[in-house]
């Protein structure tokens, strides 16, 4: 068996196909708030596949949450929403009923790490 086989990571969790489609939408409002002051920005959907075998009993598979990448100097860091905030990888939290005033303080945390 080899030594440098990747760690297993945990499952993601599963949405309905409506949770997965409101949550794009969500970020996609926040995108085009974003892009309005110059980000660029990238939304992806993403979805777990598990490959099944035999009579093997797998988890599901189906989509999770979607991300919105946010491009910088810095990094690309991946922002999702669990339908009442949008959730940054930093631990931010912006309230996802009001994507202008998440857009303006994202862009400006975002501007603030320029080189």
């Amino acid at each position: 068996m080899p030594t440098n086989a990747p760690a297993i990571q945990p499952a993601e969790t599963i949405l309905t196909h409506a949770e997965a489609a409101s949550r794009l939408a969500l970020l996609a409002e926040l995108q085009t708030r974003l892009a309005e002051l110059g980000a660029r920005c990238v939304l992806a959907r993403t979805r777990r596949l598990v490959l099944r075998s035999g009579k093997t009993t797998a988890e599901p598979s189906g989509p999770t949450d979607p991300r919105l990448y946010v491009i910088t100097p810095a990094g690309t860091p991946a922002i999702t929403t669990d339908g009442t905030a949008y959730n940054l990888a930093t631990g931010q939290r912006y309230a996802a009923s009001d994507p202008h005033a998440a857009a303006a303080r994202i862009y400006r945390s975002r501007s603030a790490t320029r080189p």
